[in-house]
């Protein structure tokens, strides 16, 4: 119980009174509460304990009664009945792109629809084309919108993976008769998303009998449908767990471990590049020690998991040419950190002491611009006075040096949001797009190419836009934005939070071969976000980087 979560039970209700009442005031009071919660430098414990909360904007008697109430109970019991007269099934028309709660409102009352189904079935029937607000591009986005959904059931992000599939490694760990237990599959690989956690299992004795009473032991904690297939010496028993990613749970003997760690973990092209190398010709490979002896005999230097991808692998490490990969002690500092002068939850120097304890010699400052109001951005004058602090931290030597950097937005016209002579102040500027994410690509490209010629700019933030799970790219012509950035000698963000994920490593490599420096960046917005490095080292890992490809701030 955090202020994360009172935020967001303060916008539920929001929401819910946007959906069934008529109230906008009502929903307004209680946006702004969650705001005025989510941007306030206090814990939970001090906004009620200390009663911090009273003076926050938007905090009156009667928001002050609901984080009191969510702080004794972890919830708004008060406002239950309220949640409870929303259909179930609005929530999920919520997480269609484009679908506000106006247009979920409109489509509930006028053609009574609680479910995605309904919504499919209105779509196929073309009862959206004379609603107000939809029309026949509005409602072939929302049918677009339906399967994108249904895709990701079960999908799940790098974190909540690695944390599931932690879980029931400790979980069979605990099985006498499994000697050793190891993550396989695309987990392995660290891939962005997955649908499936995969281990892998050396057991002592017959490894049916090991299946049998695992699926008994899943069976009896409420889990259903297990499936089990058996080879010679390999089986198999997979899951549809009640939500999250698919379980598949591989046994073996412990002669034959290090060949069948091998072939789940994947990838298939890089399976494929494998099998033209003679893996399949090669019996003995079965009884290899490790995976490093299966790639020797194969004439390969070992391959880290993390690069098991598309084949190109293979190529370098045929050739001696596998990469030197960058590791997160490479990186003296980061940069793009948010701070309480916008929309973080610390402050400088709170910030300046976790980077300093966690190794790093500088941290580059980059809170919100001015036109990003909703977050809190930075007007000329608070540049001014952020510049400031900056200056005193520094002298009086207090974490790690901070840097005086910006996240401009690029505005739709491809401007920067402050003048030419203030933008000259920052040791750095990420421009990144935060509006109009879907402006056509004609339209898009002038505006991201205007920024990268801008000669304050550093680097890109996020140069797609995407969000995992979440939100489709921006309309980006990457080869020629990169193109782009190298002729100007700019650099792209790998922004290394994992909704994010931005530049994609698949780019990241088209970036190495320009010359493009990657500036692996945690977009933090707490000290906990400073962690995030960790992905983004991944991803840069994936691409083949080196510490050679890595942006490093230099004055």
């Amino acid at each position: 119980m955090d202020k994360k979560g009172l935020a967001r039970a303060l916008k539920q209700i929001a929401t819910a009174i946007e959906l069934i009442d008529s109230n906008p005031f009502r929903a307004r009071a209680y946006h702004i509460a969650a705001r005025a919660i989510e941007t306030s430098p206090y814990s939970l414990e001090e906004l009620v304990l200390e009663e911090k909360a009273r003076g926050l904007k938007g905090i009156g008697p009667t928001m002050w009664e609901r984080i009191q109430e969510y702080y004794a109970h972890g919830q708004l019991l008060s406002q239950q009945e309220l949640l409870k007269s929303v259909p179930a099934g609005l929530w999920d028309l919520l997480t269609i792109p484009g679908l506000g709660t106006k247009r979920v409102r409109t489509l509930h009352e006028t053609l009574e629809v609680t479910s995605l189904s309904e919504l499919e079935y209105a779509c196929h029937e073309n009862r959206l084309l004379e609603l107000p607000g939809f029309g026949p591009k509005m409602q072939a986005n929302v049918l677009a919108g339906i399967h994108q959904v249904r895709s990701r059931a079960g999908h799940v992000l790098l974190p909540e993976a690695l944390q599931q599939a932690n879980y029931w490694l400790e979980q069979v760990r605990q099985w006498p008769a499994v000697v050793r237990a190891e993550l396989t599959g695309p987990v392995r690989r660290f891939t962005p998303i997955t649908n499936c956690v995969a281990l892998l299992l050396a057991v002592d004795g017959s490894p049916q009998v090991v299946l049998a009473a695992l699926r008994e032991w899943l069976e009896a904690t409420g889990v259903e449908g297990c499936r089990i297939e058996e080879q010679d010496d390999l089986a198999l028993l997979t899951t549809d767990l009640p939500s999250g990613p698919d379980l598949k749970v591989y046994l073996c003997s412990t002669r034959h471990f290090a060949y069948y760690w091998l072939l789940p973990t994947g990838s298939e092209a890089h399976l494929t590049a494998l099998r033209s190398q003679g893996l399949d010709d090669r019996q003995e490979l079965k009884e290899a020690a490790d995976e490093a002896a299966i790639y020797g005999q194969l004439g390969l230097a070992f391959i880290p998991p993390v690069l098991r991808e598309d084949g190109e692998e293979v190529k370098w490490a045929a050739s001696g040419q596998l990469p030197t990969l960058v590791q997160a002690s490479d990186l003296p500092g980061v940069l793009h950190i948010h701070t309480t002068y916008s929309d973080g939850a610390h402050s400088l120097p709170e910030m300046a002491v976790a980077a300093a304890q966690q190794g790093y010699s500088y941290l580059g400052i980059a809170d919100h611009s001015q036109t990003a109001s909703y977050a809190g951005g930075l007007t000329a004058e608070r540049v001014q006075q952020q510049w400031r602090e900056i200056e005193t931290l520094n002298q009086a030597q207090v974490g790690a040096r901070l840097l005086k950097g910006i996240e401009s937005d690029i505005l739709p016209d491809g401007s920067l949001d402050y003048g030419d002579d203030l933008l000259a102040g920052f040791d750095f500027v990420i421009a990144s797009v935060h509006s109009s994410l879907r402006m056509p690509a004609e339209r898009m490209m002038f505006r991201l190419l205007a920024a990268i010629a801008h000669p304050a700019v550093t680097m890109l933030g996020h140069p797609t836009n995407r969000l995992l799970l979440g939100r489709g790219e921006s309309a980006v012509d990457m080869p020629l934005l990169l193109e782009a950035a190298a002729r100007h000698g700019k650099a792209m963000e790998l922004n290394a939070n994992p909704h994010r994920l931005d530049l994609d490593w698949t780019w990241c490599r088209l970036a190495k071969r320009l010359g493009v420096k990657i500036a692996v960046n945690p977009d933090a917005h707490r000290i906990s976000g400073l962690d995030d490095v960790h992905y983004g080292i991944l991803m840069a890992q994936k691409a083949g980087l080196t510490r050679d490809d890595i942006f490093i701030f230099s004055q």
